[in-house]
């Protein structure tokens, strides 16, 4: 069997975690790999896993200069597992760490690009502590520049690594999802909804104001999904925004759910509506073509795919988001049209099929003794 080593700060989150365990689900039903997952914050709940699980660092889930302080526990367990080859998500210093290891032990190792940030560092996230970004950014660089092969989602990401750091793709794989099981039903009332953690990059806030907007029609309601926004960072920002969200009337936030929760409630939404500043391809859009809902974006379309396939609508503006949303709510027809071009958009390009690509990949790069 093959040995695998998924390396990714966090085990359980948003969507890379999720697209990591499909993708373990995929190397276990296939049987001829021995998987194991180094991450810096395990996933405490009782649960059968089928992969071994170890954890590199200490401390909470970001330790104050980084991850690149877990640099020592990584290293030491990927030597001690010695494995045939490395698959790492997320951009971080765990990157860098990877790439140096597959370099001095020649076991060639996959980094598969989670967001445009990752291959962009003009448009990673602010942080407080310079020198934890500073660090972060130099390991990024570094495992960019040095991974052996690396898989992006989009032509877009695939730009980005071009211009920002002088590399082309070895492959280009869509984010898959299985097949919707819910029972689909539209007959409630019109539903509106968010998902993802309260993050500024997310711009919850924006989702807010938009409720605002729809304040008069009693026939409308809106749902937000996610974590709450974390206690460190701008306390003013998230002051601000869970009074809006106490304030708003017809908006309800039911807190952070599993991705089966979140299924659920699409299947009886019409609407999904993303205001992030920037993402890689939204697990979100796929989740939301499968369960006949509509995707609306304020800024968010990879590769264009939401004008140029009709599956979705790109607002660009606030008065935008309002306008489309109005557009759709007011006529059935186009909101129906919007939801069947994207369920046939995922089906075709979005299932687990993908998962074969990315599982024939890893096995053909892990039995090349070049890195």
């Amino acid at each position: 069997m093959l040995k695998i080593c998924i390396v990714n700060p966090f085990e359980h989150g948003g969507g890379a975690e999720y697209q990591i365990s499909l993708l373990i689900d995929a190397l276990s039903a296939d049987g001829g790999f021995e998987v194991h997952y180094l991450t810096h914050f395990i996933d405490a709940r009782d649960r059968t896993r089928n992969y071994s699980a170890s954890v590199v660092g200490t401390g909470g889930p970001m330790p104050r200069l980084g991850y690149l302080m877990d640099a020592r526990s990584l290293y030491g367990k990927l030597r001690e597992i010695g494995p045939d080859v490395i698959y790492q998500r997320v951009a971080c210093a765990y990157t860098g760490v990877c790439a140096r290891y597959s370099l001095h032990s020649r076991v060639p190792m996959i980094w598969h690009v989670a967001s445009d940030s990752d291959v962009a560092p003009r448009l990673l996230e602010p942080a407080r502590n310079f020198v934890r970004q500073h660090l972060e950014k130099w390991a990024v660089s570094y495992g960019v520049r040095n991974a052996s092969r690396i898989v992006v989602q989009t032509r877009r990401q695939n730009e980005l690594l071009q211009q920002n750091y002088g590399r082309s793709a070895d492959a280009q794989i869509a984010n898959f999802h299985p097949a919707s099981a819910e029972s689909i039903d539209k007959s409630g009332p019109l539903t509106v909804m968010w998902i993802a953690n309260l993050k500024q990059l997310k711009q919850p806030d924006v989702f807010v104001r938009l409720a605002e907007r729809f304040r008069l029609r009693p026939d409308v309601r809106f749902i937000m999904v996610g974590a709450p926004a974390p206690a460190i960072g701008d306390q003013r920002w998230r002051t601000s925004l869970m009074q809006g969200i106490a304030n708003a009337k017809n908006l309800e936030y039911v807190g952070q759910k599993t991705h089966a929760e979140v299924n659920q409630l699409l299947a009886r939404s019409h609407v999904f509506v993303n205001t992030s500043t920037h993402e890689g391809f939204p697990n979100t859009f796929i989740q939301a073509w499968m369960r006949d809902v509509a995707v609306l974006s304020l800024s968010v379309d990879p590769d264009g795919v939401l004008e140029h396939e009709r599956v979705g609508i790109a607002a660009h503006t606030e008065d935008g988001l309002e306008a489309a949303l109005r557009r759709l709510i007011e006529d059935p027809q186009l909101l129906a049209a919007y939801a069947n071009r994207g369920r046939e958009h995922a089906a075709a390009h979005h299932s687990l099929a993908n998962t074969a690509r990315l599982l024939q990949l890893i096995r053909s790069y892990a039995r090349r003794t070049e890195v």
